[in-house]
């Protein structure tokens, strides 16, 4: 075996892919929504999604623990540094995409709940993050919502379905001045290996409310006057974790006629279930409107919620 097809039989461990760019989109959502009651955006743990990746992908590699101990021996310049990358683009705002392999397919929209393989370095080549490291065969993004920084919506937004990629962040557009604790240093540019698995279709769409179901709750009878006990973040297309309960660890209540949330988030709160997990956006007009909240929400601006009901009662 010559040193290029070493280091690529490691970058299939490293990013558990390759093999199976060319599945379509209806492919991925079909396998998705069979199991989508079953997974935990926190976890992802689940058989039943180890199940999915296998009918999505029969290449990819199970055995979890040994990819992850693998994984994290490698430097990732090593490896990038064996490939001809197939298409570069520098955008005006200085991210540097260089495509391992790239789709066909349509591109990413705002909005939409991608499903994403990932590993996140820095340029001396040690790996930081990804989601084998939360045990989590993919990661659900919502695209656009400023769920991770600013690089990765923009970055994304030129990716499609398929597209395995070496994306250089700057630190303007990651995490800047400040860096992130003892694991970014500041002013440190941010490299993300990334593969685009497939988009999945909401659960629900109906005036103004995007509601898609990760998890489903417990088929309890409800009362009338029940409690809503839940967590949540709340981010929008111009800034992160305007509100965010798990910071201070302290989830909040909504009982049925409070009016202190808006009116879209109350709706999807009156047919909450006890353990649901549920990603929601909301149009403005069910959001915050035109006058928008405070410095947090700009007028007629769209808001995403991460929630975590933990009590229905």
């Amino acid at each position: 075996m010559t040193r290029k097809q070493q280091f690529f039989s490691i970058l299939l461990f490293f990013l558990f892919v390759l093999s199976s760019c060319d599945i379509a989109e209806k492919e991925v959502e079909k396998s998705i929504e069979k199991h989508r009651t079953e997974s935990d955006i926190s976890l992802l743990t689940d058989s039943k999604w180890t199940d999915t990746l296998n009918l999505v992908n029969d290449s990819l590699i199970i055995n979890q623990n040994k990819i992850v101990d693998t994984a994290i021996n490698v430097n990732i310049n090593d490896i990038a540094n064996e490939f001809d990358f197939v298409c570069n683009l520098e955008t005006p705002s200085g991210i540097v995409i260089d495509w391992i392999e790239k789709k066909n397919s349509r591109s990413l929209k705002q909005g939409e709940l991608i499903m994403l393989e990932y590993r996140l370095s820095l340029p001396d080549g040690k790996i930081i993050d990804g989601n084998n490291r939360m045990k989590m065969p993919y990661l659900p993004f919502v695209l656009g919502y400023n769920m991770q920084n600013k690089g990765w919506d923009e970055a994304l937004s030129f990716l499609s379905i398929g597209d395995l990629a070496r994306i250089k962040i700057p630190a303007k557009l990651a995490y800047g001045k400040k860096g992130l604790g003892d694991l970014i240093p500041p002013n440190s540019e941010n490299w993300l290996f990334v593969k685009v698995h497939g988009v999945v279709a909401a659960s629900s769409n109906s005036k103004g409310v995007k509601i898609w179901e990760l998890r489903s709750g417990e088929q309890n009878e409800r009362k009338k006057d029940a409690k809503v006990k839940f967590h949540l973040i709340a981010s929008t297309e111009s800034k992160a974790n305007i509100f965010n309960t798990y910071a201070s660890n302290f989830p909040v209540t909504y009982t049925k006629g409070q009016k202190n949330y808006p009116k879209g988030l109350r709706q999807v709160l009156n047919n909450a279930k006890t353990g649901q997990q549920l990603f929601v956006v909301l149009d403005p007009e069910v959001a915050y409107g035109t006058n928008g909240y405070m410095d947090l929400v700009r007028s007629n601006e769209k808001v995403f919620y991460n929630l975590k009901i933990l009590e229905v009662k």
